[in-house]
């Protein structure tokens, strides 16, 4: 009787360890797959930030462009017309505006820079006609608009910011 005890015991043990090893090795093919879904995972994580970075900075960008974009449109129209007379100052719908004056053979233009209803506008007309915001054009949105003139520096300012411009010609009359 003590034979089959002993025997039955080793059968016991012998059954326990087979279904330990059985019970382990189907873990181990399973942690594999567990860790490639971990990586998986914190790859897509990481491209959901990385494109939400991205579309902040982008838009950042573009709005620093759109205002820089105006103030340079501004300083390339005073740059173009530099000229002895060229710059002065005229009164438009809501206030003072930027009259850059151009005498041709065939009478004398204004390009007038001003504010009208939360947009700086350029219009291009016949020295003297009225102002006609309808037919300018806009250059950028800004509840602000000043300029001033000393030392052959001409200084214009929107809610983008400030810009400086040298007049070639000291005589702009600003």
């Amino acid at each position: 009787m003590r034979e089959f005890d002993d025997t039955f015991i080793e059968s016991l043990a012998k059954d326990a360890r087979d279904d330990a090893s059985r019970k382990s090795e189907k873990y181990v093919g399973i942690f594999p797959l567990l860790l490639f879904a971990f990586f998986v995972i914190a790859l897509l994580m990481a491209i959901i930030a990385g494109t939400g970075i991205y579309r902040s900075l982008s838009n950042m960008r573009a709005s620093s462009n759109d205002a820089r974009l105006g103030l340079n449109l501004i300083a390339n129209s005073v740059r173009a017309s530099d000229a002895s007379g060229s710059v002065a100052v005229g009164t438009g719908p809501e206030g003072r505006s930027l009259v850059l004056v151009e005498s041709i053979p065939s009478g004398t233009y204004e390009t007038r820079i001003y504010r009208y209803q939360g947009s700086i506008l350029e219009e291009y007309a016949l020295a003297g006609s009225s102002y006609t915001p309808g037919k300018a054009t806009r250059l950028t949105s800004s509840q602000t608009f000043g300029f001033s003139y000393k030392g052959g520096l001409l200084t214009v300012t929107t809610d983008q910011g400030s810009v400086d411009i040298a007049l070639r010609n000291l005589q702009g009359g600003a």
